[in-house]
């Protein structure tokens, strides 16, 4: 998994700035947004000028028949997948969405929230689509969900009941909040489903995008600032100590995570837990690439558990 940021965080920001912020933050990448069609030619714009801006993903708050082709296009050319929330979007129209991403070498992923109902009716509407199309085998086909997380205002109770039914077409996460806004959502199951996603394997990005625009400001110097501060930020030194003995257990694998995410090449985190930390290392095994960190543990218990984690 890799922490990404939408340019809804820094609308004033160009691309090229926006990445040298989130390289600042120890974030991977930018999900470029267009939020309506008027966007589309500022959008074949910037993504021209933008060779050197690390783009994940693009986000449009709707298709039609004049835009879908110019959005799937977009999405074939930059290798990386187009979301739309899944209710601007008619049932009957996915399979002819579907030909035209497909033609066009795009994917395009439905938005939904954690409803259990609602995951388990926009599967199946996938699965209708798919039936009989050459790309129907597999989860990599043009059509694929993106599972928006909206702690502060919906419940995550059902989360990974949730996880369980979309993991196969799963292709990418947006959390609203993290960052600026991580400790206003302490508490609320955030830390328990990026550990089932780690669990699960999911190799895609997070993208992080504000919960509500008044937090505007707050993400503006969130970005300005090179303090550490919350999951994806970059450490300070070649060295950090993280001791999540007082952190909620449910919190903790987003908070040591967040933290090896910050690490700059070559950097160590030394990690203190009061149990044997062996289940953190086959997590980054499971989730980043082969041969990226190095695990060796330095204090084996019985009460206290340190291992150090280097980021290669």
């Amino acid at each position: 998994m890799g922490l990404s940021l939408s340019t809804a965080a820094a609308p004033e920001l160009d691309l090229e700035a926006l990445d040298i912020a989130c390289r600042d933050r120890g974030l991977d990448g930018v999900e470029l947004a267009a939020v309506s069609a008027s966007d589309l030619d500022a959008l074949d714009a910037r993504t021209s000028m933008a060779s050197g801006a690390r783009i994940v993903a693009l986000r449009a708050e709707g298709l039609s028949p004049e835009t879908a082709p110019r959005l799937a296009r977009a999405s074939g050319r930059l290798g990386v997948p187009l979301s739309v929330p899944s209710e601007a979007l008619a049932p009957s129209d996915l399979s002819d969405l579907a030909a035209v991403f497909h033609r066009e070498g795009g994917r395009l992923l439905l938005a939904q929230g954690c409803g259990l109902e609602a995951m388990a009716a926009l599967v199946a509407e996938i699965q209708v689509a798919r039936v009989g199309k050459p790309w129907s085998q597999g989860g990599d086909g043009p059509l694929g969900v993106a599972w928006e997380l909206r702690p502060s205002s919906e419940s995550l109770e059902d989360g990974s009941a949730v996880l369980f039914i979309a993991r196969e077409l799963l292709g990418l996460v947006r959390l609203h909040g993290g960052g600026p806004e991580q400790h206003d959502q302490d508490g609320l199951g955030v830390g328990g489903l990026l550990a089932d996603l780690a669990l699960s394997r999911y190799q895609g990005t997070i993208v992080l995008t504000p919960s509500r625009p008044e937090t505007l400001p707050r993400w503006a110097k969130w970005l300005a600032s090179r303090r550490s501060a919350g999951c994806g930020t970059i450490a300070e030194s070649n060295r950090v100590d993280l001791d999540v003995r007082p952190v909620e257990p449910r919190d903790r694998l987003e908070t040591i995570l967040g933290t090896y995410r910050s690490l700059s090449r070559g950097a160590t985190m030394e990690l203190t837990v009061d149990h044997d930390p062996s289940c953190m290392y086959y997590t980054l095994e499971a989730t980043e690439a082969e041969g990226s960190f190095t695990f060796r543990k330095v204090e084996d218990g019985p009460e206290v558990w340190r291992a150090e984690v280097t980021k290669l």
